[in-house]
């Protein structure tokens, strides 16, 4: 560890535009970069107490990436486990706490599965379309968003239209019989603004179950992803608006991982709706700010194996989860040093399952199904943002859930952030609880036999200090942070007899840095370290696909005025899985981009420059050397 620690202190980074003429001026560079999601308010992003990344639109333009999950590999303290191609089941842990432990948000709206076996968001088919910026919250935060943000919040800000109408659109190809379509409109005036994206991916893949094993059959991937972002402004006191997402696809599926897993026509479907509308009211000069909005997701999974030379027996299985959310949110500007915010929410979560095969060992050799169940919670949130001095800028907030099911939780949440500019020095602290209800599925599953509606809700009590620098005028950025977390009444479907019951506690500690170098205005250098240990404490084993150590090493250089060029190195450490270790790998990557005409830019990107062999989880295969290129057009 202390060779891979010390690795880690190289210099590298990202973070200049995609194109010449997006270039911000030096006014823009000064502004303060303003986040909702630490605090569900606008707050510049240097008054946060909270660990909070910011993953820019031209971040994302930068590294020429066409889904979220990879955007986020590079995040301190997160970790992407993807298994297999494109396509293939995809899971995120913030701070080594579980998958379904990280509220997924676009645009407010709550993207986690019902109708998943835990509640968690597969970020398989989650596109980087039309996305203006990724913000993600380190720490519970169940005190401002409920309960399935026990381990942290992901989220996604779509772009907002202005100005006269601008047309793009995007075409690409690649290794792996991969390519890419879509394109964009969007635009605004003083009263209304819109932004509209449509995208077509497909890819033949490569075999999940690891070509190194023995698997020659590639999983395909197919998606179709459209969002739309508007608004319309009555006047300077009532604006109505609102956002949509759909995706839709095919990935080809193995039988798990490992050899002899290849199988040739078992395949998922996927139809994914999220949207929501909303109005905002300000009265009294702006001191009282009102937002009501109704949300809805819709998340459809369809599973078919159907017989083969591998497979003598047929199964299929249906998923369905929706979620209906209203809510009701008021800002109080008590004080240019005191924001006062009170709201209330609605959820409700239904489920609906079926499933068939026609094997005679299996509980469901004939059908078997999940009847329509659902489950309500009402919460209730206080939050106080106090601003001293311009150096002492304090969050303290509390929250009430009840639920149907479990009845009543607290939670609640400090973040502090205490700022001596005259050495350009920030201090950060938090601490928080946090409390995750058990899902329909865990509670009421009889298909696959593992339902427990005596389940308890997991609950959580985690703290973290840290402190930033900077160096030469803001040339440099140093920061460090220790975090804590200890989560008890772990759900696990334990044997013999698999059936979930909470039994297990376990805790995560590591530490988070990052050194950030702009040495010259056009070149930007990065570095991120995370060591984290994450353990069960029932068993005293690491808790499964967390890596103790992670580095990433960024370098973003923008030449000759209409050049652009980005270089990844990403190292994981080993980590433990289901069967075995999985050991670590480092990874180097390649992109850049040419504006041949203020209109016209050819862009490409090469993965896994050095055609390493690595393994994400046990069993499971992943890209070779992979070169892609395409042409955007801007007008």
């Amino acid at each position: 560890m202390q060779k891979f620690l010390v690795s880690s202190l190289v210099l590298v980074g990202f973070n200049t535009p995609s194109m010449a003429q997006d270039k911000p001026s030096d006014t823009a560079l000064a502004l303060p970069n303003m986040v909702v999601t630490a605090t569900r308010t606008e707050t510049p992003e240097d008054e946060v107490g909270s660990a909070i990344t910011v993953i820019t639109a031209k971040d994302i333009a930068d590294k020429n990436i066409n889904n979220v999950a990879d955007a986020l590999r590079t995040v301190p303290g997160l970790d992407v486990v993807r298994s297999g191609s494109l396509g293939q089941q995809t899971s995120v842990f913030l701070r080594g706490a579980n998958s379904n432990h990280t509220l997924v948000l676009v645009d407010g709206v709550e993207m986690n599965d019902p109708s998943s076996p835990t509640g968690a968001f597969d970020f398989a088919f989650l596109q980087a379309d039309n996305i203006e910026r990724i913000e993600v919250v380190r720490g519970a935060a169940s005190a401002a968003f409920g309960s399935d943000a026990i381990g942290g919040v992901i989220n996604v800000i779509t772009k907002k239209g202005a100005g006269k109408v601008k047309l793009s659109g995007v075409a690409e190809g690649g290794s792996y019989g991969t390519w890419k379509t879509g394109g964009n409109i969007s635009g605004g005036t003083e009263r209304v603004n819109y932004s509209f994206d449509a995208s077509r991916l497909e890819t033949a893949g490569f075999s999940a179950a690891d070509k190194n094993l023995g698997n020659s059959m590639p999983n395909g991937y197919k998606n179709t992803n459209l969002s739309g972002r508007a608004g319309f402004k009555v006047n300077d006191a009532l604006d109505f608006g609102t956002t949509l997402r759909y995706g839709e696809g095919k990935s080809s599926l193995d039988n798990g991982g490992g050899k002899g897993a290849d199988d040739p026509n078992y395949y998922g479907r996927f139809n994914e709706l999220f949207t929501r509308g909303f109005g905002h009211l300000k009265l009294f000069e702006g001191f009282w700010e009102q937002t009501v909005g109704v949300a809805y997701s819709r998340t459809d999974r369809n599973n078919v194996n159907g017989v083969d030379p591998v497979n003598n027996f047929s199964s299929a299985a249906t998923n369905l989860g929706q979620k209906v959310k209203l809510d009701y949110q008021n800002i109080f500007h008590v004080h240019k040093s005191n924001t006062v915010m009170l709201g209330v929410e609605e959820e409700v979560d239904s489920l609906s399952s079926s499933a068939s095969s026609d094997y005679p060992a299996w509980s469901y050799s004939s059908s078997a199904s999940i009847p329509l169940k659902t489950m309500n919670t009402l919460g209730f949130y206080l939050q106080d943002q106090i601003k001293l001095f311009d150096r002492s800028f304090t969050t303290l907030g509390v929250r009430y859930d009840d639920n149907n099911r479990f009845g009543g939780h607290e939670t609640w949440r400090a973040n502090e952030l205490y700022t001596i500019k005259e050495t350009g020095t920030r201090f950060k602290g938090s601490y928080g609880t946090g409390f995750k209800a058990p899902t329909l599925n865990q509670m009421y599953d009889t298909i696959y036999g593992t339902g427990n509606v005596n389940l308890k809700p997991e609950t959580s009590r985690s703290w973290d200090v840290g402190v930033e620098q900077d160096l030469f005028k803001k040339v440099s950025t140093l920061g460090i942070s220790y975090f804590e977390t200890a989560f008890n009444n772990l759900i696990q479907a334990n044997s013999p007899f698999y059936v979930n019951q909470n039994v297990s506690k376990a805790k995560t500690n590591g530490i988070e840095s990052f050194a950030e170098v702009r040495p010259m205005t056009d070149l930007t250098l990065r570095a991120t370290y995370t060591y984290q240990q994450a353990q069960n404490l029932d068993t005293g084993n690491q808790l499964l696909r967390r890596p103790r150590d992670k580095a990433s090493f960024d370098t973003d250089y923008r030449f000759l005025e209409k050049a652009h060029f980005h270089v990844n190195v990403l190292m994981v450490g080993k980590k433990a899985d289901y069967a075995s270790t999985v050991a670590g790998y480092a990874m180097l990557n390649f992109s850049g981009s040419y504006d041949v005409h203020k209109y016209v830019q050819l862009f490409a990107r090469i993965d896994n420059v050095l055609n390493k062999q690595y393994e994400e989880v046990y069993g499971y295969g992943t890209s070779g050397v992979a070169g892609y290129g395409g042409v955007k057009v801007s007008y």
